[in-house]
């Protein structure tokens, strides 16, 4: 069982759900961008593969795959554990208008250009001081107070570098959906359907789980 993805961790206790149940079972888990992922399925060299719909994802319609949701996401923004936001219990996104914000770079994945799509729905352009290559890195940069940021609801960072999550409120809260992607006729395969519902199974409380 091969799965690849864009680093959800509901992909990490389907893993494990996975070989508790079967110990024999051979499971190789691999973190990489969508187009990787994508690829990688196309080629049959991987079996499942967790991503968004991106502009590198497959659309609906590719005769290839089979693609269903699995988990719709909302965005929290964070900032460091001094910010006058930080303990609201909830923000509007505009609330951050005048913020310094930081993304992972535009090379990197579309967390920048999500941004940049989610603060002009709210009304204003961020103004970008700091760019990272990971969570962690931004995480560190948050709770060090040089800036703020959006992640999604399952992105984590460093235990040592704390920064608040603030919950978003209002009007077109920004979320991201995640999707299964498998090769097209074969959802049906005992072994790939056994992944695919340990991905369900495992989709946290804090999202939304898609209708299995």
């Amino acid at each position: 069982m091969r799965v690849h993805d864009g680093g959800r961790r509901a992909r990490r206790p389907a893993a494990g759900t996975l070989l508790r149940d079967d110990p024999g079972l051979a499971v190789e888990v691999r973190e990489c961008d969508t187009d990787v992922a994508v690829g990688l399925l196309a080629a049959g060299e991987t079996d499942i593969a967790v991503i968004e719909p991106t502009p590198d994802a497959p659309p609906p319609g590719d005769p290839r795959f089979d693609r269903e949701p699995l988990l719709e996401e909302a965005y929290d923004l964070i900032v460091s554990p001094g910010h006058p936001l930080a303990h609201r219990g909830g923000a509007r996104l505009a609330d951050a208008a005048n913020e310094v914000w930081i993304s992972v770079e535009s090379a990197i994945c579309a967390h920048h250009q999500q941004v940049l799509t989610y603060c002009a729905a709210a009304g204003f352009t961020p103004r970008f001081a700091h760019h990272a290559t990971s969570w962690s890195v931004i995480w560190a940069l948050v709770a060090n107070g040089l800036g703020v940021s959006l992640v999604p609801r399952l992105a984590g960072g460093p235990s040592d570098q704390p920064v608040v999550r603030v919950p978003l409120t209002g009007d077109g809260v920004p979320k991201r959906l995640v999707l299964t992607c498998v090769r097209r006729g074969s959802r049906g395969n005992p072994l790939i359907a056994r992944g695919l519902r340990a991905l369900h199974d495992a989709v946290p409380d804090r999202c939304t789980r898609a209708a299995a």
